[in-house]
Order: C-alpha cells, then structure tokens, then sequence
C-alpha cells in the first residue's frame, strides 16, 4: 500500500473509531508508530480534526465535526450537484442553509476553469423557482435537529385560533410551495397534526422526555402514505367545475386540480374528481379568486359555501358603496 492510499485509509478508519491509539493503527496498516504519527500530522494539517488526550488511556480522538475522506467525480457528476442545488437556490430558509453553502464553496473552488465555466452558464440558465415568502422560519434548525434526535419538543405555536404552548414530537419536515411543515405527534390532542414551521414562535426540548413515543416506524415518507389513506377513508364529494380557456392555464398549475383536469379541442375544460371535505374550504376561497373563469357545478355543499362568501364580501363592500353614495 503506498502513502495516499494509507492516508486515505487511516482517514476512513479514524472516522469510523472516532478514537485510536498509534499502536492500534500502526498494527492495522503494518507500519511504524512514527510513520502512523507522521501521517497523522500530514492530515491534521490537511484539515482533519484531530485531537491528541495524553495518559495511560490517552490517545488520539476525532472532533465532533469529522472531515470525509476525498471522493472523486466525473464533469457530469460535479455539474449534476450544482444543477441539484438549484433547486434549493430561492428558498427562504433551510435547516442546514450554512452547511450547503460552505460545502458548495469548496466543491467549486477545486473545479477545473472549463468545469466552472459550465456550471455558470447552467445557473444563468437554469432557475427551480420558489414562491418568494415573507415569513421568516428561525427555528427550522432546531425542528431538524428534534425530529432527527426524536425529542419530545415544547413549541410556542400561532395558529389561526391563538397562541398556544405544545408539546410535540416531530414525525420530520417537508417542504411544498415555499413552505416549511412538521407532522408530528400532538400530546395536547394525542392526535398527529401538521404544523407550520414559520408558525413556530420558540422551540425547547421538553424537561420530561418519558412520554416519547417509538415513530421509528413512521418515517416522513410512511405519514404521507397514512394521510392519504384517512383522505380515501373520508366521505368524499363529486367535483365538478367549468373552465374557461383561461381557467383551464388556471387550474392547470395546481397539481391537485390537474389531476382531475380535462381539456377540450377548443382549449375550454372541466375538472371532475373526487374531493373530501377537509378541501371545502380552500376549494371555495380558490374558485372565487378565478373569477367567471372556473364554475363550480358540483357539489352543492361547495356551491352553497360559495355563495355564502361572496354574499358577506357583498355585505361588507355594499354598506361601504352605499355611504359613498
């Protein structure tokens, strides 16, 4: 074994024991004591957190914060980790927004010129656009670091009816359209329910950890799976909308609205699916902001709910109108 493979060696090894003797790792790699601390300084000063404990059971140990041995890529495979960073590119917040960051610096800095000149062409022509959002999420790093330790947390929550102390345990995170959201287990309610991160006022690891549940077998995943299953169970209701050519562009880039989409030669539709009740209320506040471009036909509950809203918008607007007058 030549020297760069037994650094790279002896690196893959100290990541993995976290703590080692010279003798240990001089018997592993059939060397001297001197050449392993040779090449133990050799890659302390190549970045390696390494840390000498002196004493009968001294030794040495790596840091908390370990440096991975190097790895290499192919043109395709660098250019593919910057077009999936992409994607990440205009979120508001991320749990480990400061890792990518660094890790992308380096990773760029190694590059060759032609490789560099690739990769900023490609971000000049390539955009994953996020809806811009306004609610700051400062907590999102210590929701991360609950869901991935299994903590039973105390959140200071705003919700639409007040704010209010919970203590939770977090299934994970997702993101869709901008937003950061926690299923987690609710030990007010006992009940699992979805939380908005950016609704997420103060986060602590609650002083009585006995309570904490085994979600092992509930990863992020396997919820999604379980609430699309309550959504099948629910009693469900006939959709039935009229689009005009407008309403069908409309509709279109809703993916739950798509799914049921149905165009016409002349580019007028309609959508007919199926929807549950929990969907009434988003339903109706989305069809009244399309205007004349999408009537709802169907169900009556919906239509209803619809005319309900838009008569208290003409109540509140009319008494205005009238004054002027």
């Amino acid at each position: 074994m030549n020297k760069t493979q037994r650094l790279v060696e002896i690196l893959l090894t100290v990541n993995i024991r976290q703590k080692f003797t010279l003798k240990e790792l001089a018997v592993r790699f059939g060397v001297s004591k001197r050449t392993v601390l040779r090449d133990l300084n050799e890659l302390s000063a190549l970045g390696v957190p390494l840390y000498a404990e002196a004493g009968v059971h001294g030794g040495y140990r790596v840091l908390r914060e370990r440096t991975l041995p190097p790895i290499t890529f192919t043109e395709k495979e660098a250019v593919a980790l910057f077009f999936a960073s992409q994607s990440l590119k205009y979120y508001r917040a991320l749990p480990l927004e400061s890792d990518w960051q660094s890790a992308l610096a380096k990773f760029y800095q190694v590059l060759p010129e032609d490789v560099k000149n690739r990769i900023d062409t490609l971000q000049h022509r390539l955009l994953f656009w996020i809806p811009a959002q306004t609610w700051e999420t400062p907590h999102l790093p210590a929701l991360l670091e609950g869901a991935l330790e299994q903590k039973v947390l105390v959140i200071d929550y705003e919700s639409e009816h007040g704010r209010k102390e919970r203590e939770v345990q977090l299934v994970g995170l997702y993101s869709m359209n901008g937003k950061w959201y926690c299923p987690a287990y609710d030990y007010h309610s006992h009940a699992y329910r979805s939380f908005r991160a950016d609704r997420v006022l103060s986060v602590s690891v609650s002083e009585d950890q006995s309570k904490q549940q085994d979600q092992s077998k509930l990863p992020i995943t396997a919820w999604f799976r379980k609430e699309q299953e309550l959504e099948e169970h629910k009693e469900e209701y006939d959709l039935k909308v009229r689009l005009t050519r407008r309403g069908v562009l409309l509709t279109g880039n809703d993916a739950w609205l798509a799914s049921g989409l149905n165009v016409m030669e002349d580019g007028t539709g309609y959508i007919d699916r199926k929807m549950s009740y929990g969907y009434m209320s988003w339903a109706a506040s989305y069809f009244i902001g399309c205007g004349m471009d999408t009537i709802v036909e169907g169900p009556p509950e919906l239509r209803k709910l619809i005319r309900d809203r838009l008569s208290a918008l003409q109540s509140a607007y009319g008494e205005e109108c009238s004054s002027n007058e």
